[in-house]
């Protein structure tokens, strides 16, 4: 194919610095039968003709302009990724403290106990470490009261 043909047949589109120098470019072709292709375009000492057309058409001025596009879309897209992320591990936490309260709630002990103030702490609770705790106080409650209880009887 003849490479005017080929450069008529394309735009060339989302220009952005490669390098901090400026001396490289990242972009697209796209081309009228749909294919898109991803390039990195150098002015050489021959010179370069896709430099020269990006040059032409986009100038330095509207590659920085594109390129600071870029960089707060990626910005963006970081920051969503990251909050995706923190809702996950939330969720997962929510998930496991739920599980483990289920299970302090399977404890004869604690099923039997009428300790509606360590139940409601356990139920309450936002860490492993507090579930175990008021679990523990509660277990330990209830083994004390049922041992005074079998000594008065």
């Amino acid at each position: 194919m003849d490479e005017d043909i080929i450069m008529e047949n394309r735009e060339i589109k989302y220009p952005i610095w490669a390098n901090e120098e400026k001396t490289k470019i990242k972009c697209q072709f796209h081309y009228e039968n749909g294919e898109k292709l991803e390039a990195s375009v150098m002015d050489t000492e021959e010179g370069n003709p896709d430099w020269a057309e990006l040059m032409e058409t986009f100038g330095v001025e509207g590659i920085d302009a594109s390129h600071a596009i870029y960089l707060e879309e990626r910005k963006k897209a970081a920051e969503l990724h990251e909050a995706q992320k923190k809702e996950k591990e939330e969720t997962e936490k929510a998930s496991i403290l739920f599980a483990a309260k289920l299970e302090a709630f399977e404890i004869d002990e604690v099923k039997a106990s009428k300790d509606r103030i360590l139940k409601s702490r356990i139920r309450k609770a936002s860490s492993i470490m507090e579930i175990s705790a008021f679990t523990s106080l509660l277990i330990m409650k209830e083994l004390d009261t049922n041992e005074k209880d079998k000594k008065n009887k």
